[in-house]
């Protein structure tokens, strides 16, 4: 099993799916850790009722050096990998580079609502219902230094033409977040994977 950090901020659904991928043994992976930066998220009872050991990120916690902090307290569990699931802060250069690997990616998988490049950043399902789009997505990518910028591992597209609320939009794209996440990590996580470029356009496919 591949020793997982899984970083989040709030509710915990993508962290429970994932939980529920490795109970059911179709992700190989094992959390040895969460790492929350909100004192009040859910997300830390859940590890908790779980056993998992929580890194309390929190502004009081970390003194302006947040990945400084994270970095230190990950170094007793070492992780092999990174697995942003609503994760709301930029990661910065000290756990990037604490998770890069040889071939030069950093080991860090995030999940966003948004078939990316389109609507980064927060709200993402909101951005797409508040623009009249048909379609909204879900894209699983490698973090790097950009924010939502990252290569692209997967993605999935869903209608969102008969939704009349951005929270419509929201219930359907976590549907899709919580398979394909862990569809992907399932063969991210063993790096079974090449990372390609053609000039601009970065791809990561699985081998």
């Amino acid at each position: 099993m591949i020793p997982i950090a899984v970083f989040a901020s709030g509710r915990g659904t993508n962290f429970e799916a994932i939980l529920s991928a490795i109970r059911q043994k179709t992700l190989d992976a094992k959390v040895v850790c969460v790492v929350c930066d909100q004192p009040e998220a859910n997300v830390l009872s859940i590890a908790r009722r779980h056993g998992i050991p929580v890194v309390e990120a929190f502004d009081e916690a970390v003194q302006g050096k947040r990945d400084e902090f994270i970095v230190a307290a990950l170094s007793q569990f070492k992780p092999a990998f990174a697995v942003l699931a609503g994760y709301m802060r930029v990661i910065k250069a000290p756990v990037l580079e604490y998770f890069r690997a040889p071939q030069g990616y950093s080991r860090i998988v995030n999940i966003h609502p948004s078939l990316l490049p389109a609507f980064p950043g927060k709200d993402s399902y909101r951005q797409a219902w508040e623009h009249g789009c048909k379609m909204a997505g879900v894209t699983v990518h490698l973090v790097d230094e950009r924010v939502d910028q990252g290569a692209i591992c997967a993605q999935e597209s869903f209608s969102i033409s008969d939704c009349h609320s951005p929270e419509e939009v929201e219930i359907k794209g976590l549907a899709i977040e919580h398979r394909l996440f862990s569809e992907t990590l399932q063969w991210v996580l063993p790096q079974a994977f090449e990372v390609v470029a053609h000039g601009r356009r970065i791809c990561v496919y699985p081998r």
